[in-house]
């Protein structure tokens, strides 16, 4: 397929043109209206009208005088098949059909017709965006294609935006505070996906920054793909994905068709890719702006709060501290020179408050100092902006400001005000032309500038990580099969996971025997794929101290298995060498059927169950990363010698999450879950050991 036909095409054709209040209307309105450079490019088919909008008509596509590269089909679901075949005879390699009614109502003669309309652009190698959308808007080539009406930018920016929801598109484009490359509606978006139309942003020149609205993932690893190269060119994602709550997912799938994988799943996989997620439009509205106006991101979490307000300077410096914003003492130097700057009464301080007495030239001094300070990256400044500012000493600090972003050092500035009130239009532009952009008050802003501190971090480690992605490429049953726990250790060993000795015994007799040539204690369990929680059966006892102890065990195990399933299989009793205490992890495999195995890491015992302090990451990863995810545990002090305890073998945990990943992956196509749990911790240079098992395995469809 060839994007550029379809999202930066010479010769357009709107088929269905009228000037009637629907979306072939204002379709053919916008165009026309706001693409005035752009309108010998365009053509009118219609049947019924002779002209729209002083613009002639031609009845057919046939009639045309050139060949086309869009065609905009805003006509019935009945005729677009046939018009995509007129079309594609006059040229075209791109498409947008507003027309709805396909897969999304769930109904069998919809989807059977959706896939008719995939099969049919497949056959005339056509980009079809939709069906089911709202069309797109090219603000580069100044290109409208578009089918609700309203007053566009007449500037191209730096925001290039694909959303799966139209009325998502019109609301970003209702604010003043961003332009925008592309704005692009995809609705169904089963033809050309949303990783195509990313991929094709990630690539355009013009665009700096790309926001996606998701509502499902439908090429994983193509996503994971594009991620990458957009982490590796240094080209920020924001992506807002639908679908957190239960209803939620419920109500991305009925209004696109997408299934939604496990939302941590998803958070996950955008971490590993350096994606940023937002929670609402907002949000992202803040991050892009802050992106897109300064001069660079902040490369450090070092920033210094310039208010002219004491209550002003205490909630930012709250606000802040929320979301682990740092606030550092300025040096000796930088303290010395603000005390000659600033009035007598007020403090050379992180966070400052300027105090009454300042001015404009006080806050031009002030700004200088505090960012030739080489501890600060970044200062945020709490000026109150409103559409009309009614205390006039704002415009002295803002002339005092702009005169130093002029001609500064490059760190960056933001201006974070304390209340949403609207803009003042002409300050906005002014702020923006120097590279300062005013964010949303405290706990947007300040989230805001947590992301953009995230991002670059993160841009340091991507050399560092496995970008890659897998997915299973068969399709499984939602039968599942269970191995034995010794089953399950025995395939873990052949990866070189540490489990402990252990046999089965068929007697009595042979627990004796096994028993005794490990040495006591020993531990004994129940052994059947049938019986997955022992514990709940009884069926394990640990501490076995001697030949009396080991068969009254046995029996006992035995006849509690029984009790507990008549039916069970069972293999005999597990005889395990009894390992000594240590620090209890639980380490996983959760295997989404859509998103690929993720890894599971968390503090074992209470800490899972009652605090779940756990964290997941992508299948596969390599040693850093697993370190990462050891990191990223609430309890990591505990793995650093917390109190003057001894430091935990870190190592040897993160080789064991990456041999537990190289498992996963090899086995994609047939894993369901695992859980290895506890697997003990011992002290630096002691290692690790898995005292627990279970391997779950879907049956192929």
């Amino acid at each position: 397929m060839e994007l550029n036909k379809l999202l930066r095409p010479r010769k357009i054709a709107i088929i269905g043109a009228t000037e009637k209040e629907t979306m072939a209307g204002f379709a053919t309105q916008m165009f026309l209206m706001q693409c005035e450079q752009r309108r010998e490019d365009l053509y009118l088919v219609s049947r019924s009208n002779q002209e729209v909008h002083g613009k002639a008509c031609y009845a057919k596509l046939e009639d045309l005088p050139e060949n086309i590269d869009l065609a905009v089909i805003c006509t019935p679901k009945t005729t677009v098949l046939s018009l995509l075949e007129e079309a594609s005879a006059k040229g075209a390699k791109g498409a947008v059909v507003f027309a709805s009614g396909y897969g999304e109502t769930g109904k069998k003669e919809d989807i059977a017709l959706e896939e008719e309309l995939i099969r049919k652009a497949a056959e005339l190698d056509m980009a079809v965006m939709g069906p089911n959308c709202a069309g797109f808007l090219n603000f580069v080539d100044r290109i409208f294609s578009f089918g609700f009406l309203f007053q566009a930018r007449t500037k191209a920016g730096e925001v290039g935006v694909i959303s799966q929801s139209g009325q998502v598109c019109m609301a970003l484009m209702e604010s003043d505070k961003l332009n925008f490359s592309y704005v692009i509606s995809a609705g169904n978006s089963k033809i050309v996906s949303m990783e195509d139309y990313m991929e094709f942003l990630v690539y355009e020149k013009h665009t700096k920054v790309i926001a996606a609205y998701l509502e499902g993932i439908q090429n994983p690893v193509k996503f994971a793909a594009v991620l990458k190269i957009a982490a590796e060119n240094k080209k920020p994602v924001v992506v807002l994905k639908a679908g957190r709550s239960e209803k939620g997912v419920r109500a991305a799938a009925s209004h696109t068709g997408n299934l939604s994988g496990c939302d941590k799943n998803t958070d996950a996989l955008l971490k590993k890719f350096g994606a940023i997620r937002v929670d609402d439009l907002e949000e992202m509205l803040s991050v892009c702006m802050a992106i897109t106006t300064l001069p660079s991101l902040p490369r450090k979490n070092a920033l210094a709060f310039v208010s002219i307000s004491g209550g002003e300077t205490t909630i930012s410096a709250d606000a802040g501290s929320q979301y682990g914003l740092d606030l550092p003492d300025f040096s000796v130097e930088t303290t010395r020179r603000l005390k000659e700057v600033l009035p007598l009464f007020a403090t050379a301080q992180n966070p400052m408050d300027l105090t009454g007495g300042s001015n404009g030239t006080t806050m031009e001094n002030v700004v200088r100092i505090i960012l030739e300070d080489p501890q600060i990256d970044m200062l945020v400044t709490g000026l109150q902006i409103t559409k009309e500012i009614s205390d006039v000493t704002i415009y002295d600090y803002l002339e005092g400001l702009i005169r130093y972003c002029r001609n500064g050092n490059g760190k960056p500035v933001a201006v974070i005000p304390m209340i949403e009130s609207g803009r003042d239009s002409v300050i906005l532009e002014r702020l923006r032309e120097v590279g300062v952009p005013i964010l949303p008050p405290p706990h947007y802003g300040y989230r805001a500038v947590r992301h953009l501190l995230d991002y670059t971090e993160y841009l340091d480690t991507v050399s560092r990580r496995t970008l890659e992605l897998y997915t299973s490429s068969q399709k499984l049953s939602k039968t599942r099969q269970a191995l034995s726990e010794h089953e399950s250790k025995q395939a873990l060993k052949a990866y070189g996971i540490p489990c402990p000795q252990e046999k089965i015994a068929g007697t009595f007799r042979e627990a004796i025997q096994i028993a005794e040539h490990m040495g006591y204690p020993v531990v004994m369990k129940i052994e059947s794929p049938d019986i997955l929680h022992k514990t709940e059966a009884k069926g394990v006892k640990i501490g076995i101290a001697g030949k009396e102890e080991a068969v009254q065990a046995f029996d006992e195990i035995l006849e509690n298995a029984r009790v507990y399933n008549p039916k069970a299989r069972i293999n005999g009793i597990l005889v395990q060498e009894m390992l000594r205490d240590g620090t209890e992890v639980i380490v996983g495999i959760n295997n989404d059927m859509h998103l690929g195995p993720f890894v599971l890491l968390g503090l074992g015992g209470i800490f899972t169950e009652i605090f779940q302090d756990v964290v997941l990451y992508p299948a596969p990863l390599n040693q850093w990363e697993a370190g990462q995810m050891i990191d990223s545990l609430k309890g990591k002090p505990l793995f650093y010698g917390y109190r003057g305890k001894e430091a935990l073998d870190i190592e040897a945990l993160a080789d064991f999450l990456v041999k537990v990943s190289r498992f996963a992956v090899d086995k994609k196509d047939s894993l369901s879950e695992m859980d290895i749990n506890p697997v003990f911790v011992y002290p630096k240079g002691e290692g690790v050991s898995a005292a627990d098992a279970l391997i779950v395995y879907n049956i192929k469809a």
